[in-house]
């Protein structure tokens, strides 16, 4: 079952990073889904005393997210995907998580200005939103991609008892 819930979670945030490349927009549906399903999560492996810390994780990326948001650093959608999937994480875990979505981030925004300089066909009235020069990065795609690779890096907290399968576990 935790198998299923991984792959949910997994195609929730690649549906939630398509959605903002073609959109610059990231629906509530998928941090409520992401949600639900830490819920369901729990349920499989089991509720543990430990769960504060995720609690933790997800309060103090919310937090800072809104500080982000108050300054157009971030927008909203990215703020509640980004806590949305802290939640997933302990607060140990949650530097891995800001370090990878951070680096992704990065590489993210120069993938974007090249092409926004090669594809000038963004840039007219009716293109991809996320090509228009200047415009915002879509970063929904690196908070995607930088949670994918923590869960299957180092796993969600609380792990299954008996981790994650050898074939979802890069060695």
């Amino acid at each position: 079952m935790t198998h299923i819930i991984l792959a949910l979670v997994t195609l929730l945030l690649i549906l939630a990073a398509v959605q903002d490349v073609m959109m610059l927009r990231i629906s509530n549906a998928f941090p409520v889904a992401l949600i639900l399903l830490f819920g369901a999560w729990v349920a499989v492996v089991g509720f543990t005393a430990a769960l504060w810390s995720n609690a933790l994780s997800f309060l103090v990326v919310l937090g800072m997210g809104a500080f982000f948001f108050s300054r157009q650093w971030l927008g909203g959608g990215d703020v509640k995907l980004l806590a949305a999937s802290a939640l997933w994480f302990s607060f140990k875990g949650l530097l891995p998580l800001v370090v990878h979505v951070t680096i992704l981030g990065g590489m993210l925004a120069l993938v974007f200005i090249l092409l926004r300089r090669l594809v000038p066909a963004g840039n007219k009235e009716g293109g991809n939103p996320a090509l228009k020069a200047k415009g915002p990065i879509p970063y929904g795609l690196a908070i995607a991609a930088g949670v994918i690779a923590c869960l299957y890096l180092y796993g969600p907290h609380p792990s299954p008892a008996g981790g994650l399968p050898s074939y979802m576990r890069v060695n």
